[in-house]
Order: structure tokens, then sequence, then C-alpha cells
């Protein structure tokens, strides 16, 4: 995680804000460092709603495409939760690619990232994946790169046609640069566990909300970035 990463999470935020106020505070400012103590405290309070938290996810879940018809390979994308000894949970990035290969969706298999490929094709490789079906991409360290690494690979064997398998609200942006790349993409995001934040009481602040909200948050950032850089179809 680089400073950037840190500066979007809110609760980062809301400490900057807090050491403003004391310093305006030694600086005789009292109302305006009682102000921005208050904005800072309202701040990291909203961001740990799951109303708010909901909210910023909807408007980066696409959905999921029709997985029915047959793909050339299956792209699982790094970064994601690992399983923990369960490879089968398909609300992990690892648990539906390895789910979408096991139905036969398509014949290969290719885990992607500098930060995971490696580990998840070992375990893809544990639960019954062979190696002439498995395929590494291990240099990319971030979604571009998964995208164009990863496509490089793949038109080199005469393959275009991908199941793309990451975390639903990082969908988004990692379909459009595979489509970039010349990908045609079927969409399989992987649904983060939500359950216990959408029953919980949509304005008491919780952890996991909090989390949701900064990664959604860096989510929008990165889609402007990535705009603005040309790197999304």
């Amino acid at each position: 995680m680089d400073i950037a990463d840190y500066l979007i999470h809110p609760a980062v935020q809301a400490l900057l804000l807090a050491v403003l106020s004391t310093a305006l505070v030694l600086w005789r400012r009292p109302r305006l460092a009682c102000a921005l103590g208050i904005l800072a405290a309202a701040w990291l309070a909203m961001a740990s709603t799951p109303a708010l938290a909901l909210y910023l996810r909807k408007g980066l879940v696409t959905g999921r495409d029709d997985t029915s018809s047959h793909a050339d390979a299956i792209v699982v994308l790094g970064g994601g939760v690992l399983p923990n000894g369960d490879w089968s949970r398909t609300t992990t990035r690892a648990g539906m690619g390895l789910s979408l290969w096991r139905a036969g969706k398509a014949p290969v298999l290719l885990a992607s990232g500098s930060d995971q490929a490696v580990y998840l094709a070992r375990g893809f490789a544990a639960s019954g994946v062979p190696a002439s079906d498995l395929r590494v991409e291990d240099g990319s360290t971030d979604t571009h790169e998964n995208a164009r690494d990863t496509a490089a690979i793949l038109r080199a064997e005469g393959l275009h046609r991908i199941v793309l398998v990451t975390s639903d609200i990082h969908m988004r942006r990692a379909a459009s640069c595979f489509r970039r790349e010349g990908m045609r993409v079927i969409e399989a995001p992987a649904n983060d566990a939500l359950t216990e934040l959408v029953a919980a009481s949509s304005w008491l602040p919780r952890r996991d909300a909090l989390t949701l909200t900064a990664r959604c948050l860096h989510e929008y950032v990165a889609l402007w970035m990535y705009r603005q850089r040309h790197w999304l179809a």
C-alpha cells in the first residue's frame, strides 16, 4: 500500500483533520479547531456506517454475466481474501475460479498478480487442477499490468475469450482493462461476504463498513486515474 492508499482511507483523513484541529488550538483559533474536530468525528462516523458503505458499493458492482457459455480461459486476479483451508468458497476469488474450472467453463485456469499468483496456483494444483491446465502470471503489480501481461500470455496461445474473476467492486475497472487489451470478457465477480453488513443497522458504525467504504473510495479514485491514463476500454 502506497501513501495515496493511506490518504484515501477515511480513518487517516479523520486523523489528519484531528491533528490540524489540535494545531489550530495551539495557534489560538478555537472556533476553527472545534469545527475541524467535529468534521473529523462526523466523517469517521459516517464512513463507518453500512448505509454509506453499501451505497458506494452499489455504484461499482456491475453484476454477473451469463457464465454458461464456453470460454478459452478463466483468469483469477490476486489481491483478494485467500482461502483458509477451504478452496471451494465462491465468496473468494480463488473459490470462484476453482468452481468455474470444475464446472468446465474453460480448460485453462490462470492466476495473475505478483502478490498471490504463485500461492493461488499452488492451491489450485492441490485442489486437483493439473499442471497442463494452469498458467501463472506473477510479474504484474496493478490491474493495468494484470490485463497487459495476462493478455500477452493468452494471445500467444491463441486464447481470447476469458471468464474474469475478481472482487465485485473491482470488476468494473478490471474488466475494462482486459477489454482494452483485446480480450472478450465474461464477468464472474466473487461477492464478498456481506451478510452481516447488509443485516446490520444502517446507521450504527461498524469496522467492516469502514473497511468497505475505504475500498470503494480507492476504486473510485483508481477509475478516475485509469481514465486519465487511457487504460480503460
